[in-house]
């Protein structure tokens, strides 16, 4: 059937008064949703692996169901490096809202102008986390803390190591694994070094570099495959660096086949805090569950779930979670890594490894 030039143009007409008419009705339904501190959603970017898993079923599913219409979507990264880096490709446009990861790297964030200051009338659960574990500018407080833990065979060491020197006993020699820098993991190992030769760090690392490389031939791995936690339990090597909150677990897992201690020369804290994405798509929600993130809820049961210290003072761990925890209350010797310096000097350090230490 031939449709005339007048009919074609009423068809038009009355699909276009359609289209508008439920153009506006979705569009008022979505405005009301799409952003406020009850209702909308959340673009969460944090850990991947074991880290997403327990935190979502500690923190995010119980979050769900205090706040049904808040969504919150996941994009997890292997590090805080990659973190920082999608975020800084974002800038422009933001698409997070909310970021999780280490301070050493969110500080980096903050003087990139990445993140927002926090509103403690947004986020009153700031109030209980105490001074110390709060940026001095107002951007993201910690959120959770751990430390780095010298991993050990339980079957070659039936008593915990006391100190990082076996790290250099040759009777191990071969049997090591370090993450190298960029790795906090292989930051830290350096920065305790420099601290066992009477180093300050941020004035020089010669001494400890010198120290390093006696190391390097014993070490089996600079990049454990298909991580530092699996290489010991399966026996590839008898020591190695790790976060306590994941030997914790894995150790757990594994049926103690590996343990995690901290020597008494001391540890290094890893520290994540909860950054509010600057111009964040969905500010409100996100002040919500940034909110409770840092409720003694959300603290107490990560804490439980995978070993992270809680940051807020109103959280009460039960006796057999806080024995394994990080302390925070000064009865474990902590090196202090200052976080500006690390930012600067992270590259260097690297570098140092990678041309000085590394020779095979």
């Amino acid at each position: 059937m031939k449709i005339t030039t007048h009919r074609k143009f009423a068809i038009f007409a009355a699909v276009s008064a359609s289209v508008f008419a439920l153009t506006g009705c979705g569009g008022s339904s979505a405005a009301s949703v799409k952003d406020s501190a009850t209702a909308g959603e959340v673009n969460l970017i944090a850990y991947s692996g074991v880290w997403q898993d327990q935190y979502n079923a500690a923190v995010i599913e119980p979050f769900k169901a205090k706040y049904p219409d808040i969504k919150i979507n996941y994009v997890s990264k292997r590090s805080s490096a990659e973190m920082l880096s999608a975020l800084q490709g974002q800038k422009g446009s933001p698409a997070t809202d909310v970021a999780i990861m280490d301070n050493s790297v969110s500080t980096t964030g903050n003087k990139q102008g990445l993140f927002e200051k926090v509103d403690a009338a947004a986020v009153p659960n700031l109030a209980n986390v105490p001074e110390k574990f709060r940026s001095k500018d107002g951007y993201g407080p910690v959120a959770m803390l751990d430390a780095v833990g010298l991993l050990y065979d339980t079957a070659t060491f039936p008593k915990a190591p006391e100190s990082w020197d076996v790290l250099w006993d040759p009777a191990y020699a071969g049997k090591i694994n370090v993450n190298a820098p960029p790795s906090l993991l292989g930051l830290s190992l350096t920065a305790i070094t420099a601290k066992m030769q009477g180093e300050d760090y941020t004035k020089g690392i010669d001494a400890a570099v010198a120290r390093l490389k006696q190391l390097a031939p014993g070490v089996q791995t600079f990049a454990p495959n298909p991580d530092e936690y699996q290489n010991v339990i399966t026996g590839q090597t008898v020591l190695g660096l790790g976060q306590n909150a994941r030997g914790q677990f894995y150790s757990d897992q594994s049926n103690k086949k590996m343990g995690v201690t901290f020597p008494m020369e001391g540890t290094v804290y890893q520290i994540n805090t909860i950054n509010l994405v600057k111009n964040a798509p969905h500010s409100a929600a996100a002040g919500t569950f940034m909110n409770y993130a840092l409720s003694a809820e959300a603290q107490t049961a990560f804490a439980k779930a995978l070993f992270y210290a809680p940051s807020v003072t109103n959280a009460e761990l039960p006796a057999d979670v806080k024995k394994r925890v990080v302390p925070t209350d000064g009865s474990v010797n902590i090196v202090p890594l200052d976080v500006d310096f690390l930012s600067s000097a992270r590259d260097k350090w690297t570098d140092t490894w990678k041309r000085t230490i590394i020779t095979k």
